[in-house]
């Protein structure tokens, strides 16, 4: 529809011609039959022009929606389905941000953008076709200009499409320092570093709009140059065509058929510029989405026909010679030559100095990496040979940092089993010891935990996140470190839970703990040190061996337990303090926890009280007040290009009428001085065209620059006030389910880019068509 609509519009310069010669009659009277039938052709153009654009524009957009959302998707879970060690090279903010801006920029060089990029393109090849047609050598004297016109088009797409790269670079990194603060706002809060984070994504910002500025400038001149050298092909066409009706080898309706269908084809050139532009930032934004979709992992979770499912699953795991090194920093050797045998049923535990391997087994284990030599075993089938769905739905892990989702308690629980009815989320609570808490929130499992489970203390957290790792009954269970952040009380509690359920289930339980109290039970202990296993056997074997390295261990945290509990006694003996700070303690870490010392009911009138409106043109306006003198120089020069249309269109009329009179005389009278009188009018229309084309080169690269910069002034501008607000929000503004990090996060890469769009080169367009 958009390639119809282009090749119908030159075709009114076959009619045109066609009136103009039903008008220079010989006779000098007029073919009223001839300017019906134009009239009628006018018309019927007109129609075809209206359906053929409304189809292009409906189908181009929705189809771009369409696109976005499906690309959208396809993007997101290429990415959840990558390998780890393709994350540690990889800024996972800075994905975040390029999933929602990337794709922006694509729908965009996707909808109306393309549409008219590929109607002008019709438009210029049909226009010149039936410029050649009705006169080669008028054509090819106003296509002089082309070469020079197509190399200036060429260069501008290479030279956005080259920025846009760099820009969406730059402006992921912003979005990644964004998403980083919002997703720790309180961290940020407690240290007062709301100004270092301004600053930090402001700094980005700035790069990004004095490299668009500096774009804007080459292509501002690039712009003027071609609509200058458009009226410079007015003048050559003219002087040329009006040479030949004055030396009566043409007559005026062909010459202005060759004229018109060139001058279509060519201003099509200068309509489809800003178009090209966006399609040129959107393959640039699209290079790099499609290079993280080229990205193939090393270790594919999403097929589920790849790899064998056996039927069952008894729990036995072996490690036998297993080396590795991250990929991230292979000249760190992490295990080496290490082997382990763990029989199912049992509980074994990991313990060893930091970076000595202990959590790496697990990492193994779940097929997050594969080691360079050696083999893991589950009932005596090599890991790699599994399929890597169900290898880890045989495994539940509880981490030292629980990631809670920003949605309810159930929710949370139920995202560990697929289709689970309620009745097993209550169950696994209840294995947990989760459930009496839950029971006593006023909205128990339909509570919203917030941003990252912000609304509940740490012990809580640590409890639903084990319910959330039981509900599918794993034969394995992984708890990496599961109590080590926690304060005495809840690592109690937490502990009892784990223990409880250890007794009730027989899974295979792999313990990594750096409290070697919390591990006594176990029925095995691994001494992890260097990437080797250097003792194993239980608690009380190993604490027999002399000089072992975990009696080491052992005999130093049982003095430090000692010296601790000591020093706070003496504490509290000088402080006279009684069992009522036990409870002030937990006020207070829940109060941290899930900053709820503002009542909620104050937070929903605030946010009632604050206006909901659409940002007009006039608002966008009061954003760029620093920038009013570039505004108000945009706009002497929008409203100059506007005006050259009215003109041209009088110096026309002023041609056509010159050239029938002159040739209707000519051929009534036969007198040569009609003809000479032409000559002469043709000159000074020329004359006119040069001037005026001298004149638009500087106002229309003039506007074109004032408007880019005031929209690259007002991108930057709103995308700081847009985080510094965020920024100055309370806490409880986070803990809402709509104000979620990605939501956030989102809006401030896209809102400032779509204002901002009202205010640069469509403003300047819409004031040169008024």
């Amino acid at each position: 529809m958009a390639g119809l609509n282009g090749a119908i519009f030159p075709c009114m310069a076959l009619v045109f011609g066609t009136a103009i010669n039903a008008f220079a009659q010989a006779d000098g009277g007029v073919d009223r039959d001839a300017v019906d039938r134009a009239a009628l052709y006018y018309f019927l153009i007109a129609l075809a022009l209206f359906f053929t654009d409304c189809f292009a524009y409906i189908l181009f957009c929705n189809s771009a929606e369409r696109q976005m959302k499906a690309l959208r998707g396809h993007v997101f879970a290429h990415m959840l389905y990558m390998d780890v060690s393709w994350y540690d090279k990889s800024d996972a903010f800075e994905l975040s941000s390029r999933l929602t801006g990337d794709t922006v920029k694509i729908k965009d060089g996707m909808g109306q953008k393309l549409s008219d990029s590929i109607k002008f393109t019709c438009q210029f090849f049909v226009g010149y076709i039936i410029g050649f047609a009705r006169g080669w050598d008028m054509s090819l004297v106003m296509a002089c200009a082309m070469p020079f016109m197509v190399l200036s088009l060429k260069y501008m797409v290479r030279l956005f499409r080259k920025r846009a790269v760099i820009s969406q670079k730059m402006y992921a990194e912003a979005g990644a320092v964004a998403e980083e603060t919002l997703g720790s706002i309180r961290t940020v809060a407690s240290l007062n570093g709301e100004k270092r984070a301004i600053d930090k994504y402001n700094e980005r910002a700035i790069l990004v709009e004095t490299g668009n500025i500096a774009i804007s400038k080459r292509s501002a001149c690039v712009f003027g140059c071609m609509m200058g050298s458009i009226w410079l092909m007015y003048a050559a066409g003219l002087w040329y065509g009006g040479s030949k009706v004055a030396r009566a080898e043409a007559s005026p309706g062909t010459v202005f058929q060759a004229f018109f269908g060139v001058l279509m084809g060519t201003i099509s050139l200068s309509q489809i510029s800003p178009n090209v532009t966006a399609v040129a930032e959107a393959k640039g934004a699209a290079a790099a989405i499609y290079k993280i979709l080229d990205t193939i992992s090393s270790i594919d979770a999403s097929k589920d026909d790849i790899g064998v499912k056996p039927d069952a699953c008894v729990g036995r795991i072996q490690a036998l010679s297993v080396n590795f090194t991250y990929p991230s920093r292979p000249d760190v050797q992490i295990l080496n030559d290490y082997n382990v045998t763990i029989e199912p049923g049992q509980t074994v535990a990991f313990v060893g100095a930091s970076g000595g391997g202990k959590s790496t087994l697990i990492a193994l284990l779940e097929r997050f990496y594969d080691p360079q030599e050696g083999t893991i075993l589950l009932d005596g089938c090599d890991i790699k040979t599994l399929n890597v769905k169900w290898l880890r739905s045989q495994i539940g892990l509880v981490s030292q940092e629980p990631v809670l989702f920003a949605s309810t308690i159930f929710e949370n629980i139920a995202a560990g089993l697929e289709g689970v009815a309620r009745g097993q989320v209550v169950e696994a609570a209840k294995l947990a010891n989760a459930h009496t808490f839950i029971m006593s929130l006023p909205e128990q499992y339909d509570t919203l935990v917030g941003e990252k489970g912000v609304s509940l203390s740490g012990g809580q957290k640590q409890r639903v996140a084990i319910a959330r790792a039981i509900i599918r009954e794993p034969k394995i269970l992984v708890l990496d470190e599961a109590t080590s952040a926690l304060d005495n009380e809840s690592e109690r509690v937490v502990q009892a839970a784990l223990n409880d359920l250890m007794d009730k289930t027989h899974m295979t339980t792999l313990v990594i703990a750096h409290r070697l109290s919390t591990i006594r039970r176990a029925d095995k202990i691994v001494v992890v040190n260097a990437g080797h296993v250097v003792e194993e056997g239980n608690h009380d074997e190993l604490v027999s061996v002399e000089h072992g390295v975990y009696q080491n261990l052992y005999r130093i945290q049982e003095e430090k337990a000692q010296e601790e509990a000591e020093a706070a006694a003496n504490a509290l003996i000088k402080a006279g303090i009684n069992d009522d700070v036990k409870m002030s303690r937990t006020l207070n870490s829940r109060s941290l926890g899930s900053d709820r010392l503002v009542d909620d009911s104050v937070l929903k009138e605030a946010s009632e009280d604050v206006p909901e409106g659409k940002f007009t043109i006039v608002d966008a306006l009061e954003f760029s007040r620093p920038e009013r003198k570039f505004f108000i120089t945009g706009l002497i020069s929008a409203g100059i290009n506007g005006f050259s249309m009215p003109c041209s269109a009088i110096l026309i009329s002023e041609m056509v009428a010159s050239m029938t009179s002159a040739y209707t005389n000519y051929q009534t009278y036969g007198l040569q001085s009609y003809l000479d009188q032409l000559s002469s009018d043709i000159t000074i229309y020329g004359v006119c065209y040069i001037a005026g084309a001298v004149v638009l080169f500087f106002t229309n690269a003039t506007q074109n620059f004032c408007f880019r910069y005031m929209a690259e002034k007002l991108t930057s501008r709103l995308r700081g006030i847009h985080f510094s607000a965020l920024c100055r929000q309370n806490i409880g503004f986070f803990d809402e389910k709509k104000n979620a990090t990605g939501a956030l996060a989102a809006d401030l890469s896209t809102n400032a880019t779509k204002v901002a769009m009202i205010s640069g080169d469509s403003q300047g367009r819409q004031h040169s068509r008024l």
